[in-house]
């Protein structure tokens, strides 16, 4: 069931790709952007991961930390971005825990529309590494939750079709927020 925003507090812990422990409430008093792929190979999947590190290391100056989720192994993951390090955590969730606890659908029709519709798409991110594979979660729809400094999901984005993301102007927008209500926030001694 997708979640209503604003929404308090969906806390787990886990481990990321390479074994380290992970906990949601580490990020406390930042913005983060926690971001739920099909797989790490995807061409839609492996074009936004693409575009979250063109921006990373600018939002993370703003105090915006990303976290990727993938449907398949830790050790797909860690595969994959051998060949393509990624600045941002990354999280293997093969079983869907996470998924079904934030509400990511699953649907063949937004599977068809996106291979239908999105085209140059999937060329681009063939050209930017991506592979087939054999992940059996094909028909996850991509979504995307910000998440403010106290821990609570201010938007809930859920895919129309496989490769539907939240738009990175929106991603800035939620940044630039936290900001205009930081720089009004008087600050005592």
């Amino acid at each position: 069931m997708r979640l209503i925003t604003p929404h308090q507090g969906l806390n787990f812990a886990t481990k990321d790709i390479y074994g380290k422990p992970f906990s949601l409430k580490s990020f406390r008093g930042k913005r983060v952007m926690l971001s739920f792929f099909r797989d790490a190979a995807c061409p839609f999947c492996h074009l936004r991961v693409y575009e979250l590190s063109q921006n990373y290391q600018h939002w993370q100056d703003q105090n915006l930390e990303v976290i990727a989720v993938f449907s398949d192994t830790p050790a797909q993951v860690r595969r994959f971005v051998a060949n393509h390090p990624r600045p941002f955590t990354m999280l293997a969730d093969p079983k869907l825990a996470l998924y079904n606890h934030y509400g990511v659908e699953q649907s063949g029709t937004a599977l068809l529309k996106a291979l239908v519709l999105k085209l140059p798409r999937i060329i681009r991110g063939f050209m930017l590494g991506a592979k087939p594979s054999n992940n059996p979660h094909v028909k996850l729809v991509p979504a995307d939750f910000l998440i403010d400094e106290d821990g609570a999901i201010q938007q809930a984005w859920y895919g129309r079709d496989t490769s539907d993301h939240i738009p990175l102007a929106q991603v800035q927008a939620f940044i630039d927020t936290a900001s205009r209500t930081s720089s009004h926030t008087p600050k005592f001694a």
